[in-house]
């Protein structure tokens, strides 16, 4: 039989030392040294449902409370293609809620990401700078 994985509540899974995985309404009251934030495309981050101005307003709500849970640092993240089940690949464009942040540093892939972790200032960020 396969072991089995605790799930933990807010009160015990989010205060363990570790990676948490977390939708941007379950991280609201807690605080992380670093938020990465996925899925910041049109369609998904605001969802595609979200067709009025008070629904994307809320959209922007959760945003503000996923980056506002960073003591030290946000990375905010999005995809120009997105593979589906089918093998198919589908273009996607930038969220309109990345408008909002100035002074980003932008990393085409994996290696411009790997290029700008290597050249953080680790010490500054260790101590919360």
């Amino acid at each position: 039989m396969a072991a089995r994985i605790p799930v933990g509540d807010g009160d015990t899974l989010l205060t363990r030392p570790g990676l948490h995985l977390l939708t941007g309404h379950v991280g609201k009251g807690q605080q992380f040294d670093w938020v990465i934030v996925i899925g910041l495309e049109e369609g998904c981050l605001p969802d595609y449902r979200a067709a009025t101005a008070a629904q994307l307003a809320e959209e922007a709500s959760v945003l503000s409370v996923m980056k506002s849970r960073a003591r030290h640092g946000l990375v905010l993240s999005f995809a120009r293609a997105v593979p589906d089940q089918y093998g198919r690949t589908w273009q996607r464009d930038p969220s309109r809620l990345l408008g909002h942040f100035t002074g980003v540093a932008e990393c085409r892939d994996g290696y411009g990401l790997d290029a700008w972790l290597r050249s953080a200032n680790s010490a500054a960020i260790d101590a919360g700078r």
